[in-house]
C-alpha cells in the first residue's frame, strides 16, 4: 500500500499541521499577545485531536455520522477534513474578528453535511468537481507555501516548511481519495 493511499498518514500529516499552528501561536503569545492567537491555538488543538484520532483508527472527536464506515474510510476522510476545516475558520475568525473566515467556515461545514445527505447525481457530481478543483488548488498553495516557506528566522523557516509540507501531502492525499472508487461512487461517479 503506498503511503498516499494510507489514510493513517493522513492522520499523521493532520497532527503535524495542528502541532505547528500550536507551536506558532505558542510563540507568537510569547512574542506578543493578540486574541486572534487565542483561536489560532483552538483551532490547532482541534486539528491535532482530528489527526490523532484518524492516525490511530478512531474518532477522537464526537463529530456524529461524519464516520459511518470508521475513520479509515476515504469518503469519511473527505467529509471529515472539510468539516473540521470549516470549524476551524469559524474559531479563528471570531477570536481574530474575520466575518468572511466565518462564513467561509459555516459553508464549509454545510458543503461536508451535504456529501452525507442524499441527493440528486447531478448534485453530487457537482460537488465531486468543485471538491477536486479545490483540492488542487490546495496542492498549488502547498507548493506556494514550501517555496515561499524558506525566508527569515531558522525556527519560522522549519515551522512554515513543515507547515506547507503537511498542507502539501494533506491535499495531494485528498485528491487522490476523490479519484478512488469509493469515494466515486457516494459521488454517483
Amino acid at each position: 500500500m503506498s503511503f498516499f493511499d494510507e489514510t493513517k498518514n493522513f492522520g499523521l500529516m493532520a497532527m503535524i499541521a495542528g502541532l505547528v499552528m500550536v507551536l506558532s501561536a505558542i510563540i507568537w503569545v510569547v512574542n506578543g499577545f493578540e486574541l486572534g492567537l487565542i483561536g489560532m491555538l483552538i483551532a490547532g488543538l482541534l486539528l491535532l485531536v482530528f489527526g490523532l484520532g484518524v492516525y490511530q483508527g478512531e474518532s477522537k472527536l464526537n463529530i456524529g455520522s461524519l464516520f459511518d464506515e470508521g475513520v479509515t474510510s476515504k469518503f469519511g476522510l473527505v467529509v471529515g477534513f472539510i468539516i473540521i476545516v470549516g470549524v476551524v475558520d469559524i474559531v479563528q475568525g471570531i477570536f481574530a474578528v474575520n466575518i468572511i473566515s466565518i462564513v467561509i467556515g459555516v459553508l464549509l461545514i454545510l458543503f461536508g453535511l451535504l456529501m452525507k445527505m442524499d441527493l440528486s447525481p447531478i448534485l453530487k457530481k457537482i460537488i465531486w468537481v468543485i471538491l477536486l478543483i479545490v483540492f488542487l488548488l490546495g496542492i498549488i498553495g502547498g507548493l506556494l507555501g514550501l517555496v515561499g516557506a524558506f525566508g527569515g528566522e531558522l525556527l519560522w523557516v522549519v515551522l512554515n516548511a513543515l507547515n506547507a509540507v503537511a498542507y502539501l501531502v494533506i491535499y495531494i492525499m485528498l485528491f487522490l481519495y476523490m479519484l478512488s472508487p469509493e469515494v466515486k461512487s457516494k459521488m454517483s461517479m
